[in-house]
């Protein structure tokens, strides 16, 4: 764990996060490191799927090495959410084998169960991919559905992670995919968080950037390579979306890795819920948004040096309410907040025509991948218009003009809305507005 201040920002990054291993030998690296805890009593959660990939296996091994094993099994080979009862399922499981450590073999739904169940029951536990499918593996938060709404709740992070290629490699090549559109996200999120350092007082560290950026560029540039489950290109993937994580876990929440394109994912995620649409892989939600978010990002940047004219986050009209339902209640504490911030630094932008040049450098900066990020999607088949995923056209313009009530996160979304630019942009970059043409 950190002890002295970054050289870059000069916040204390503390990761909890003892060792990363992703290699040939992770089992054996694996075991060697419960030896090392004292660990005699295990737990393994998977589900069926990952159980029959890892875990059973593991657990097998683990206990022909002297080692108390029991297994927090779920049935499900799909539709697993990270819920309540999911998480009741670990706690009980916890209560009944009273392990020294808990092991969550599988991807992320069962990872984010398994963290956030041990963290209320102050219980260490290990990571160990199944697959390269999402960037949660090392992170400190959980992102959790309670009530039809994805929510992302402060936890902690795993005491190690142990990868094997071999296993990440043989993983369903449409998990591979789903950890890529997870990864690409990052240029759109990298952009929202520099946007939102610009305009308020949130920390920004470029070492912490550095750590999800060069991983993200290399996966760009082999994504042939990736789709195509070559070992060194998974590994590539693995090692970026496990970055992700740590870089979350080093600025204490998921903003290094998470923007508006999230945000859209996790309303699709709520549209799901109230069945007005299927499930689909959170990854596979995050790429397609990406394409959509670094358009509106690019068209904010003729209008960056505007005022902000309203308070962000408001509306609360049918049609808004609509789209959210009897959740839309829920999530009054995101739009207090909201104008909580808007009150706070509101009447600050655009301030001085300096604050606004340095702001819109480092915005063209961070935009400037964002044609490899189109291209890579192309390559990755991510569709560039509206029915993809179950989502229309329609659809797809309310997630770009209310996701931003699911979080009190500052986006571009925030800052158009409060711009009164938001529907103009919307109108230029969306399939929507080509259809209407």
């Amino acid at each position: 764990m950190t002890t002295t201040p970054c050289p870059g920002c000069g916040l204390l990054h503390e990761v909890s996060t003892e060792q990363v291993v992703v290699a040939r030998d992770a089992r054996q690296q694996l075991g060697a490191y419960v030896d090392a805890k004292g660990w005699r009593r295990l737990l393994v959660v998977a589900d069926a799927n990952t159980a029959e990939a890892l875990g059973d296996e593991l657990a097998a091994d683990l206990a022909a090495a002297g080692h108390e094993v029991a297994t927090q099994r779920f049935a499900a080979r799909e539709g697993l959410l990270a819920d309540e009862d999911a998480v009741g399922a670990v706690r009980d499981a916890l209560a009944a084998a009273r392990p020294d450590g808990v092991l969550a073999v599988g991807s992320g739904v069962i990872n984010d169960v398994t963290r956030y169940a041990t963290f209320l029951e102050g219980q260490g536990y290990v990571c160990v991919p199944t697959a390269p499918s999402m960037d949660g593996y090392a992170s400190s938060v959980a992102a959790m559905q309670f009530d039809g709404v994805k929510i992302t709740l402060p936890t902690h992070a795993p005491l190690a992670v142990f990868a094997d290629p071999a296993v990440l490699s043989a993983a369903p090549p449409e998990m591979i995919r789903w950890g890529f559109g997870d990864l690409i996200g990052k240029a759109a999120a990298r952009f929202d968080w520099v946007l939102a350092s610009g305009l308020s007082d949130e920390p920004f560290c470029e070492i912490v950037e550095a750590r999800v950026l060069v991983p993200l560029t290399r996966c760009i540039e082999g994504v042939e390579e990736l789709l195509a489950a070559d070992e060194e290109a998974v590994v590539a993937l693995t090692t970026g979306l496990i970055e992700s994580g740590l870089a979350m876990a080093m600025m204490g929440n998921s903003r290094p890795a998470s923007g508006c394109e999230h945000h859209a994912s996790h309303f699709w995620d709520l549209l799901a819920y109230r069945g007005l649409r299927e499930h689909a892989p959170h990854g596979l939600q995050v790429g397609y948004a990406t394409r959509f978010a670094t358009a509106v990002q690019r068209a904010s940047l003729d209008r960056l040096g505007d005022p902000l004219l309203v308070p962000a986050g408001g509306g609360g009209g049918p049609e808004e309410q609509k789209w959210f339902g009897e959740q839309y209640l829920a999530l009054g504490p995101v739009r207090d907040e909201k104008q909580m911030w808007f009150a706070r630094y509101g009447d600050g932008w655009p301030g001085t025509p300096e604050k606004v040049a340095d702001l819109a450098r480092r915005l063209v900066s961070a935009a400037s991948i964002f044609d490899r990020v189109g291209h890579a999607l192309d390559l990755a088949g991510f569709p560039a218009d509206a029915g993809y995923l179950g989502v229309d056209e329609v659809a797809l313009r309310a997630t770009f003009r209310y996701a931003n009530r699911l979080r009190s996160r500052f986006t571009v979304l925030d800052l158009l809305e409060s711009q009164l630019h938001l529907d103009d942009v919307l109108d230029e970059v969306l399939p929507v507005a080509l259809a209407a043409s």
